[in-house]
């Protein structure tokens, strides 16, 4: 897991190392429920009560970045009401759908008054939950009964549920899927550690869906030194000798057509190949490595006048042997991929980038997050910004 925000989790609270593993997981399911259109339900007592609201609190509005509007959220603004949409921009902030199951009075204490005052929370999580949707149960026990009749509701609709715990777990963690049990037993010291989670948890998610797609592609700005969206890298644009690029998912949308014969074919844009021209101009070595062994890779690799390794299944093996034959230091390759057989590989490079639509382990420790789909403009719009500042690359 290679996020900042998380390295530096675990750089000030040691004691979490134990839990790196759920807390990545949690996020990576939280990841697709958003992407998904799902939404968060988050429940707790006292002191857990207040981390709910928190933890709703801060993925409701900015938390560490603005969260600007794009110029696609502000046109229904512009629309409806002219001459206004600079209003609307300067005031509201993108949003993550979060409701805190804690917070509304009324529904508790009539729960509580008219049936069962265990089911505060199981009854709201029936009316609101859908399947898509996750549940995030916080207790320092794991034990509080309302919580864990919750979270059993939310298994029965088929959510997806974690759990954020002390060490033991309890009862609640016979009912999730993630249990986040930090390594405390004392209600204060559980607490101080579950901030720390969840604050990490908000940041990773912020910057995921937010940093990258922060005002629009004539505003992005990576002239000014190193791609530092997840603090890896180290080397300024101008270091860059050799650009890597994955097919399937990155040339193409992942989608493969296949006729009564069995014969393969994939839709490229001939729109990249024009633009690659350009980037052959500044004299940055280009390379296409690909799992696929499919004839159409290196077929598109020779009209693109890219060299080409197809039907490789160990992506960084191959990547470290070539760079050290070429003697090209990794620290100066970027790879563009968006799969988990490229992670390795992207791990080992200076500057990894992603498409928008890439696997979310990808996009989690990726350098940068490009705003386009894989086969729908993100060979362009990566040509595009470094062709805008091809000063630095050159």
């Amino acid at each position: 897991m290679n996020n900042k925000f998380f390295n530096d989790i675990f750089r000030r609270y040691p004691v979490l190392e134990n839990v790196r593993e759920p807390i990545y997981n949690s996020f990576i399911h939280m990841v697709k429920t958003f992407e998904g259109g799902g939404k968060l339900l988050v429940c707790g007592n006292g002191g857990s009560a207040a981390d709910a609201d928190h933890i709703v609190g801060e993925l409701l509005k900015g938390f560490i970045s603005k969260r600007k509007l794009t110029r696609k959220q502000l046109e229904p603004f512009k629309n409806n009401f002219p001459g206004e949409e600079s209003f609307f921009y300067d005031n509201l902030q993108g949003g993550i759908p979060a409701i805190s199951l804690t917070s509304n009075g009324s529904i508790n204490t009539a729960i509580a008054n008219d049936t069962n005052p265990e089911f505060i929370f199981a009854q709201q999580v029936y009316a609101l939950g859908k399947e898509g949707d996750t549940f995030l149960g916080i207790s320092t026990s794991g034990n509080s009964k309302n919580v864990v009749h919750a979270a059993k509701v939310a298994k029965a609709l088929n959510m997806k549920t974690i759990a954020l715990t002390g060490k033991g777990g309890g009862l609640l963690r016979e009912h999730c899927d993630y249990t986040i049990n930090v390594g405390a037993n004392l209600v204060h010291e559980v607490q101080e550690l579950h901030l720390p989670v969840y604050h990490g948890l908000c940041a990773a998610l912020e910057d995921y869906f937010f940093e990258e797609c922060a005002g629009d592609l004539g505003s992005m700005k990576i002239s000014s030194g190193p791609l530092e969206k997840y603090g890896k890298q180290k080397n300024k644009l101008g270091d860059v000798e050799l650009i890597v690029f994955d097919f399937d998912g990155v040339f193409t949308n992942n989608k493969v057509i296949v006729n009564q014969e069995g014969v393969e074919s994939v839709v490229c844009d001939r729109s990249d190949g024009l633009l690659l021209k350009e980037i052959t101009k500044l004299r940055i070595p280009m390379f296409i490595l690909s799992t696929e062994t499919n004839k159409v890779v290196k077929a598109r690799a020779s009209k693109l006048n890219i060299e080409c390794k197809s039907g490789c299944n160990d992506k960084e093996s191959f990547l470290k042997s070539f760079c050290a034959e070429k003697n090209i230091d990794l620290e100066n390759v970027v790879y563009l991929g968006n799969d988990v057989n490229d992670l390795k590989a992207m791990e080992s490079v200076g500057f990894s980038i992603a498409p928008q639509d890439a696997n979310p382990e990808i996009k989690s420790m990726a350098s940068f997050v490009l705003k386009s789909k894989g086969g729908d403009g993100a060979i362009r719009e990566f040509c595009e910004l470094i062709l805008k500042n091809n000063k630095h690359w050159s």
